[in-house]
């Protein structure tokens, strides 16, 4: 039944290609994700008839209100459908192994660690030609990346629905999260002695995990570099100290990790490792807290016959990797990076949030939007300027 079913599937493909379909492009990092989907052994474990992973497409299809759901996992040549709900049994018989040219899956590994949804098959052009060769395929299609613990995309936790639709944030948000559980407790049940190349001893190890969620903060002060040149050291010192000290405890009252401090700024983040949904809230109103705490240290300066300080602050929620070296906790990502770049393009003493933070909040506040504003290394973005609480 396998080879009766890649034939037919490699035939389809000839097809949708010769009609003019275009296989998604190949990762770069395609030789390494490979490689950790070796290590995980995602493709030969029978995970159909496991508990602990058997109903996971169930709940995704009655989340997001679908009609169909699986779990698929991409190699360099199938699309492995490992569980599914929803589908009649010709269906899942003819689907269980697809070629990953043809799949819409495929294309979820270059969409930037991002959900990838279509609201019509029939008619977008990354699918319409493969549609057509198979019109009884579903028309809606949701698709959240299955991203390992060392940030490689293996496959994607899709939902398919009969008729075109469009999905709210949260459900597309609750479809990432079940991807999230489910890896991770796949992940858990992994011998973690696995073979790696031997690194040289005089390189630094890095330990990192794939968050596929956070909201990364950075701060920093307006024309620091000229309070240097005007203050004594000992007083720049103990105004940063007291700044930062503050800054210190308005993190920890909102459940905001620190992550450190370059000169005079300031780095935070918000969802790890608690994972907390409202995460973007938290890390926004801690970043209003610490533009209030600025204004008041800037009253006793003030009485002091001192110049006031200011701040920036540029907030992005995103996937990021977090983890130790031998010598400090740190992120990496370009979630990070978008938040230095908001914080440097936008308003003194306010908030600045990138669309997909404020996508997040739950909140409401008045915001003045900035359209197309250029960020350095990243091109043209929207920035939310949260002026105060609705």
């Amino acid at each position: 039944m396998g080879l009766i079913r890649k034939f037919i599937g490699n035939k389809i493909a000839e097809a949708a290609i010769k009609a003019g379909h275009v296989p998604a492009e190949i990762p770069a990092n395609e030789e390494e994700r490979l490689q950790d989907l070796k290590r995980l052994k995602l493709i030969e474990k029978n995970i159909q008839k496991d508990k602990r992973f058997s109903s996971f497409p169930k709940l995704a299809a009655t989340l997001t209100g679908c009609t169909q759901s699986a779990i698929h996992i991409l190699d360099n040549e199938t699309q492995h459908c490992k569980v599914s709900y929803g589908k009649d049994l010709p269906t899942e018989v003819m689907t269980k192994e697809a070629p990953r040219k043809l799949a819409i899956c495929s294309h979820v590994l270059n969409n930037n660690s991002k959900p990838l949804v279509i609201s019509d098959v029939s008619i977008d052009e990354r699918t319409k030609h493969a549609y057509a060769l198979a019109p009884n395929f579903p028309r809606f299609y949701a698709g959240s990346p299955i991203i390992s613990n060392k940030g490689f995309t293996l496959g994607t936790f899709c939902v398919f629905d009969d008729n075109p639709k469009t999905l709210e944030h949260t459900k597309i948000d609750g479809l990432r999260m079940l991807a999230d559980q489910f890896i991770n407790i796949y992940e858990s049940t992994v011998d973690p002695t696995y073979i790696q190349s031997e690194a040289p001893t005089d390189v630094e190890k890095i330990e990192g995990e794939y968050f596929s969620s956070a909201t990364v903060l950075f701060s920093d002060f307006v024309g620091f570099t000229k309070k240097t040149e005007e203050l004594d050291p000992g007083q720049l010192i103990e105004i940063l100290d007291s700044f930062f000290s503050g800054f210190d405890k308005i993190m920890e009252r909102f459940s905001i990790k620190k992550i450190k401090t370059i000169g005079d700024a300031y780095m935070a983040v918000g969802g790890i490792p608690d994972l907390n949904s409202d995460h973007a809230d938290r890390t926004v109103q801690a970043a209003i807290e610490m533009i209030n705490y600025v204004r008041g240290i800037n009253f006793q300066q003030q009485a002091l016959g001192n110049e006031p300080w200011e701040i920036r602050i540029g907030v992005h929620t995103g996937p990021i990797i977090a983890g130790k070296t031998s010598s400090e906790f740190d992120i990496w990502g370009d979630s990070v990076n978008i938040a230095a770049r908001l914080e440097n393009s936008g308003d003194r003493m306010r908030v600045n949030c990138s669309e997909e933070t404020k996508s997040f909040l739950k909140k409401s506040y008045d915001y003045e939007l900035k359209k197309d504003v250029e960020l350095k290394g990243k091109g043209k973005a929207q920035i939310f300027v949260v002026k105060k609480e609705a």
